[in-house]
Order: C-alpha cells, then structure tokens, then sequence
C-alpha cells in the first residue's frame, strides 16, 4: 500500500500530508502566490491554512529561504491561503451551494 506524499509546513515545521497543506510559488516576477491546483512550474513551498503558520512563514525571511530567491509578499497572499483551503475543503464536505462568508470557520479535512 502506498502512502500519501508529505510536505513539510513553512509556520510550523511539521510535516503533513501534501492534501491538506496549500502551495505557494514564486514565478519570475518575484511576488509570491498561492498556487491552488499545485501544478504551476517552479519551485513551491507548502504552508497550513492556519492563521498562525500563515503569519510564520510570512516572517523573518522564510519564503526568500524557501524559494532561494528574494521574495515579494502580496498583501492579501494570508487570505488568499485560507481561501484556497476553504475551496478545496467544501467539495469534500458537500458545501458546493454558497460561496464561504466572512462568518464561517476554517476547516481542514485529514484523510487517515
């Protein structure tokens, strides 16, 4: 039986499994973005969609060391995170009638 492939969180150091981790990419205009298919060429750095990785890997230089290159953040790049989270997670949960407002939780499904 294989296992699920795991990827290393930028905020907390823990490795997890890459399904519940989102990727960030740095293409060569040098602005970090959230990559939501984790398909786009280059290198990709993975963090929780938690509030607190979120603001870690966005700290003290840990995306320039990441990507080993200098690195832009947008400054939406936090809540562009917790919503590709949220877009991945309600298909699983069967919430494809409404879009996520500002009032729901962030939830994160683990597949044992």
């Amino acid at each position: 039986m294989r296992t699920a492939p795991s990827r290393t969180c930028l905020g907390c150091r823990r490795a997890r499994p890459k399904a519940v981790l989102v990727r960030l990419v740095r293409p060569s205009s040098g602005v970090v973005v959230v990559d939501p298919g984790a398909r786009a060429a280059g290198r990709g750095a993975y963090v929780c969609p938690d509030a607190a990785c979120v603001e870690r890997a966005l700290s003290r230089g840990r995306l320039a060391h990441a990507f080993r290159k200098p690195c832009e953040v947008s400054p939406d790049l936090a809540t562009a995170v917790r919503a590709a989270a949220r877009r991945r997670v309600a298909p699983e949960l069967g919430d494809t009638s409404r879009e996520s407002d500002a009032r729901t939780t962030d939830v994160v499904a683990v597949r044992a």
